[in-house]
Parts: C-alpha cells; sequence; structure tokens
C-alpha cells in the first residue's frame, strides 16, 4: 500500500496538525508519496515574525509606522500564502501516481478537489474555525468547502468536530471518522522539575501558571490576562508564561497594551516556539495550566498537561469537555471571575491540585497515538472494499 501524501507547506516546526500528522505516520509501516512545496513567503516570515522570544516590556506598541509597516507585512504575507496554495496544484497534479490513495491532510487543502479529479481521497478536517467561528467568507475558504464535501471520507479528531461537519456541510455522518489525537506516554509523563524555569530567571518560589497556545481571538488570551491581573492581587508571588506564536495579526500589540495597563510587564512571560522536546519541562514545571480556548477541534495541551501530571483549568465549550470529562476544570471561558477564582482554588488548595493530578493521569491514558495509528490504518485499508 502506498499513500500520496498531501501535506502542503514544508516546515519544521512541530505543533497542532503538523503534530498530528507526524505522531501518526511514523507509527505506520506505510509507504508515503509526500508531496509538499516551499512557501514563497518563508524569509519573509522568518525575518519579521513577532519577536516573542523577549519580555513583554522589550515590544514597543506606540510607534504609527511600525503599526502601518506590519499591516502592509501582513497583507502581503497574505498575498503570498494565496499565491502558494495555486501554485500548489500543479505540483499535486504532477505528482500523483494512480491507484494510490489521496490522503490530503487538511481542510486547508481541500480546493485541490475542485481543480484536479481525484480518486480514493480522505481529507482530515480538524474543525471548522473559520467557517463557523471566524465567520469567514472568502473565496479560498468557500472553495475548501466544497472541497471537503467531495472526500470519499473525512478524518477529524473529535465527536464535536464530526457534528460540526454534519451540521455546516451536510456530509454523510457514516463517511466521517473519527480518529482522536494521543499523547506519547514516553514523552509527556509526571516527572515534576523546576529546572526549565531557573534557566529562564524565574523563581522556584514562584507560581507558574501556562498558557499554551496561539494568540487568535478564540484563545481569549484577553481573558486570562485579566484573570491573572485578579489573581495577582490575592497571589502576589505568580508568574504567566505564554508558550507559542502569536498567529494573529494586530493580536500581541493589543495583548501588550493590556499587560501595561494592568502594570504585568514583569509578570507575563511570552516564550514564543518552543520545539517539542522541550514543552514536557514546562508542563512538569507549572502548577497549573490554563486553556481557555472558546472553539476548538481538540486541544491537545490540556491533555499533554494531563499526563505530566499539571491540573487543567479550560473551557467548557466544543470539543474541550472531551478532551478533559471530569479530570479538569471546565468553566465559562469569557467569565474572568470564575476563572481567576479556579485558579486560586488550584494554586491554594493542595488536596484539591492532588486529586486534579491523579484523575488527569489516568485521563491522559485514554488518549495514545498508538491506537491513532491503528484506526487510521484501517481507513485506508477500508478501500479495498468501497
Amino acid at each position: 500500500m502506498e499513500i500520496d501524501y498531501i501535506k502542503g507547506l514544508k516546515t519544521d516546526k512541530i505543533f497542532g496538525m503538523s503534530k498530528y500528522q507526524m505522531e501518526i505516520h511514523k507509527r505506520l509501516d506505510i509507504k508515503l508519496n509526500v508531496i509538499d512545496y516551499n512557501s514563497l513567503t518563508h524569509f519573509f516570515e522568518k525575518k519579521y515574525s513577532d519577536r516573542s522570544k523577549s519580555r513583554t516590556d522589550t515590544d514597543t506598541i506606540n510607534i504609527p509606522l511600525s503599526r502601518s509597516l506590519n499591516y502592509i507585512m501582513n497583507i502581503g504575507k497574505i498575498t503570498l500564502k494565496t499565491i502558494d496554495k495555486y501554485r500548489y496544484v500543479p505540483i499535486v497534479k504532477n505528482k500523483v501516481k494512480k491507484g494510490n490513495i489521496k490522503h490530503i491532510t487538511s481542510q486547508e487543502l481541500a480546493f485541490l478537489l475542485n481543480s484536479i479529479l481525484l480518486e480514493n481521497v480522505i481529507v482530515t478536517c480538524y474543525d471548522l474555525i473559520p467557517l463557523v467561528y471566524d465567520k469567514e467568507r472568502s473565496l479560498i475558504w468557500k472553495e475548501n468547502m466544497n472541497g471537503l464535501k467531495k472526500a470519499d471520507i473525512i478524518i477529524t479528531i473529535s465527536r464535536f468536530s464530526k457534528d460540526e461537519i454534519v451540521k455546516h456541510l451536510d456530509y454523510p455522518e457514516d463517511r466521517i471518522k473519527i480518529v482522536y489525537p494521543g499523547v506519547d506516554h514516553s514523552v509527556y509523563y509526571e516527572k515534576r522539575d523546576k529546572k526549565i524555569l531557573r534557566e529562564h530567571n524565574i523563581s522556584n518560589e514562584d507560581k507558574l501558571i501556562l498558557y499554551v497556545g496561539s494568540e487568535t481571538p478564540r484563545m481569549n488570551v484577553p481573558v486570562l490576562i485579566k484573570a491573572f491581573s485578579k489573581l495577582k492581587k490575592r497571589l502576589p508571588n505568580i508568574k504567566l508564561v505564554k508558550i507559542g506564536e502569536s498567529q494573529s495579526y494586530g493580536a500581541r500589540e493589543n495583548i501588550l497594551k493590556l499587560i501595561k495597563d494592568f502594570n504585568l510587564q514583569d509578570d507575563v512571560i511570552f516564550e514564543g516556539y518552543i520545539p517539542e522536546g522541550e514543552l514536557p519541562l514546562w508542563y512538569n514545571a507549572s502548577d497549573v495550566l490554563v486553556y481557555p480556548c472558546e472553539y476548538a477541534g481538540f486541544g491537545l495541551p490540556p491533555l499533554e498537561a494531563m499526563a505530566c501530571g499539571t491540573p487543567v483549568v479550560t473551557s467548557n465549550t466544543t470539543s474541550l469537555p472531551e478532551v478533559v470529562g471530569d479530570a479538569g476544570i471546565m468553566i465559562d471561558p469569557n467569565d474572568i471571575e470564575s476563572m481567576s477564582e479556579m485558579i486560586y482554588q488550584v494554586l491554594t488548595d493542595s488536596e484539591f491540585k492532588n486529586e486534579l493530578v491523579k484523575k488527569g493521569i489516568e485521563r491522559s491514558k485514554l488518549f495514545n497515538w498508538d491506537e491513532s495509528a491503528r484506526r487510521t490504518r484501517d481507513i485506508y485499508e477500508s478501500f479495498d472494499i468501497l
């Protein structure tokens, strides 16, 4: 069996969608005909990526020229990414092989099915965030949604996402297969150690709140900052570490202004993109993970945190209850008071915290990449009887 593995942009960074595909396919003894492309925007993004390795007070937020330049650069990036996608069409057309199963690894590439006639097609659709949450109605997303409808099978990552696909695309439910993400328990496990904090000049005496994710509106980072500000008045020795790139034009600037307004410049630390091997160190050094996302197709950070014995405070919306079950604290992601109070309880009530840790570790065992790989192989093999 050989799979035409249509993965889009070539990248060395591992997170989200790329992590999902990597973890599954390194466990499958299946030949992949990998079809990807080098981005025209690579140099641009490398040069002008957000300066998220520095602390918040080193960023300038009041220079009009800088805002204008950032806006122009953002438009340029969007334009080049659009050009990249259409450049990808002839690449795929020339490299697919007759008789192979075609696996398009993201809903962001489903537009290909409007331009190329392919058989035995799987599309992995993680979520419908641009359509449902962002209300995106651009040409490219209309093409992606139309392309999704042409897939023979859609793989998705949660029951919630499956229901969304049925609801918004009117796609046959029996052709949507759930393959849950997992956690590598040989990498993400409980080994409490604060050494990584000392390496980043964070005191061992400080309680650490961790957030892993982007700064797109659905992630609710401003709400987390406001909850942290309230908590800071009750617990002075706390820090908030934010891991992950911004991924949203203008979001970092607004967050930095909010941090400055609350006088939290020394207490909120941006660590940017963290290599995969370093993430478990941060989870194990943290006292609680807060993940206030409003709309998620799954939510790997809460799962990975639980596997490392880190209590989780997350949202009671979309797929997140499916991830944490009764092992985490679930709240209205826009309720600042409740968020602050629940974090306070975790940080001050050791019995409550220990119970969450125990439940979280057990819950995380329900999700593993070996099972994800087995289910994916079953889907590939199902094409023998289609």
